[in-house]
């Protein structure tokens, strides 16, 4: 096997390739400060099975950045689609990217498929949770026609292991591939937020320090289910073992072990804290909480050194994912 952090020109980079499969992170820039590289897809190209498998499709705007990093690969045909969750980010550009791959087929958390095929709700529930910007910027949610969807018997699925991760979503799905040296973990955001060593750049200011320091967050959006979180958390804790892990924002990681057991850390320390905050409004505690885990907490650590539109990016989605825990908590 090959592992190398090959970039194209077209947004691509190379994660691994060897003669039975290779592993690409395809960039999907968005029209907002920050969201230069945050979102992203996974290319699995299956040699062995003669099949190529994107793993989440990003919102609808990103499409033609991610239609031209395929080009840039020769990727023709594309057979197979997996959605981790169905929000705008991760799914919303399944019906646009689709109507480009006329025979991929799509497989996605059973809950969640009815948002699929209906989108209208999720537009709504986008704008509401992230505002009317952002849910601009990603762009319009078509629909995708429920022949395409398939389920985890499918045939298509040979090589993968589907785990049902909830917590995150209602519905939440996260893929294990078994690669001929070993499995690569695709979580989407049940293992949380973290930045892959190999992009690290990417992020950061040029001459700030502390850019090896780690960078780890909860994902836990107001709807957040706690308690199906955690057990989620304990599921994907069986395949530590994994020779990569593939953060949805963003990049990869070969600790996978590490990863997996300090996001389950994290969120528990995050909630006791939560439980601890003396603030009785919901947004006062929000601010409360993040002054002191940003002081405090040393997953967080990079923060003070990204470039300054990732940092505000970044301080946006820590506070909607301690809104989340708060609301959880006092639930």
């Amino acid at each position: 096997m090959r592992a190398s952090v090959t970039s194209y020109p077209e947004g691509a980079r190379e994660v691994y390739k060897e003669e039975g499969s290779a592993l690409f992170l395809l960039d999907l820039p968005i029209a907002l400060p920050g969201f230069d590289h945050h979102l992203s897809s996974w290319l699995l190209r299956d040699f062995k099975r003669g099949r190529n498998i994107l793993i989440d499709t990003g919102p609808s705007a990103s499409v033609p950045f991610l239609e031209r990093s395929l080009r840039s690969l020769s990727v023709e045909r594309l057979d197979l689609v997996l959605l981790t969750h169905i929000h705008a980010d991760h799914a919303g550009g399944a019906g646009r990217l689709l109507e480009r791959f006329p025979e991929a087929r799509v497989l996605a958390p059973e809950r969640g498929r009815t948002h699929l095929v209906h989108p209208s709700r999720l537009a709504e529930g986008t704008r509401a949770t992230l505002g009317a910007a952002m849910a601009d910027a990603f762009g319009p949610i078509l629909p995708v026609q429920k022949e395409r969807l398939i389920d985890s018997s499918d045939p298509l699925l040979e090589g993968f292991t589907v785990l049902e991760t909830p917590g995150h979503a209602s519905h939440h799905s996260s893929y294990v591939f078994h690669a001929d040296f070993g499995k690569i973990l695709f979580p989407g955001e049940a293992a949380g937020v973290g930045l892959g060593e190999a992009v690290r750049s990417l992020w950061t200011a040029p001459g700030m320090p502390n850019v090896s320091a780690p960078y780890r967050f909860p994902a836990t959006p107001p709807r957040l289910d706690g308690e199906a979180l955690e057990r989620s958390m304990e599921l994907l804790s069986a395949e530590s073992g994994a020779k990569y892990l593939c953060f949805s924002h963003y990049g990869w990681t070969t600790e996978v072990a590490e990863t997996l057991n300090l996001a389950a850390v994290q969120f528990r320390d995050w909630c006791e804290r939560a439980r601890r905050c003396a603030a009785a409004d919901e947004e006062d505690a929000v601010a409360l909480l993040f002054d002191e885990t940003q002081r405090e907490d040393p997953l967080l650590g990079l923060l003070s050194s990204l470039r300054t539109e990732q940092r505000q990016k970044e301080e946006f989605f820590i506070k909607n994912s301690l809104r989340g825990i708060v609301r959880w908590v006092r639930s």
